[in-house]
């Protein structure tokens, strides 16, 4: 189960600024999108088209969603990336669901493997994290987790 966040309600305006300094800067997205609006603003899902990714997947689309609470000490945040024609999950997480693996954490499920460990970003700005996700995602997480055991 899932420990609530902490903090208050989410930023619409830091939403604005990760989908515009950051999504829709990523050529393998295509659509971006406020949930349930660009008012009340609760999270963004970045959808990608499943031809520009390498490898590629289809022929369904995958998509990152993005929720992210800001206060201090550190800010909550949840990034989830799911691929609906592989049934591969990976999350960045920053919340209270596992101490023991200290302030942030990696997790990764496909097939019948699952992963978890702690985590740590070079950046402590929220574009500048969200991007750090975006290019692991893109360069690692994906060509390495999930496709690990099958051919792309």
């Amino acid at each position: 189960m899932s420990v609530p966040h902490p903090g208050g309600d989410p930023n619409a305006n830091l939403y604005a600024q990760l989908k515009r300094d950051v999504l829709d800067r990523v050529p393998q997205i295509s659509a971006v999108e406020f949930v349930p609006d660009d008012i009340e603003a609760k999270q963004l899902r970045a959808v990608f088209d499943p031809a520009r990714l390498d490898p590629p997947t289809g022929p369904d689309s995958p998509e990152l969603t993005v929720k992210w609470y800001r206060q201090d000490p550190h800010d909550w945040f949840r990034i989830n990336y799911t691929d609906p024609n592989t049934g591969f999950h990976a999350g960045w997480h920053q919340d209270e669901d596992h101490p023991d693996l200290g302030q942030a954490h990696f997790q990764d499920s496909a097939a019948d493997t699952e992963g978890r460990w702690g985590i740590t970003f070079e950046h402590e700005t929220p574009s500048l994290i969200l991007w750090e996700i975006v290019e692991a995602l893109l360069e690692d997480v994906r060509p390495t987790y999930q496709y690990a055991n099958e051919e792309p």
